[in-house]
């Protein structure tokens, strides 16, 4: 039980990293985030699609590419 308990904290911590590097890449490369799109980010809770969009923030042009 204790050991579920860890990876499970260990789990959100690691996303909850993600979506922190995401958010700042996302502002230095597009400006300030509008507060709507930022709360979206903030509520992903899918690691794939976190992944998905820190590959994305390569090759798009505005936030609205990035499918935000």
């Amino acid at each position: 039980m204790l050991e579920e308990n860890m990876r499970e904290w260990s789990k959100k911590n690691r996303q909850e990293g993600m979506r922190e590097i995401l958010l700042r890449q996302l502002e230095r490369r597009f400006g300030p985030i509008p507060e709507e799109k930022r709360r979206g980010i903030e509520a992903i809770t899918s690691r794939t699609r976190l992944n998905r969009l820190a590959d994305r923030i390569l090759t798009a042009r505005s936030l609205d590419e990035m499918g935000l």
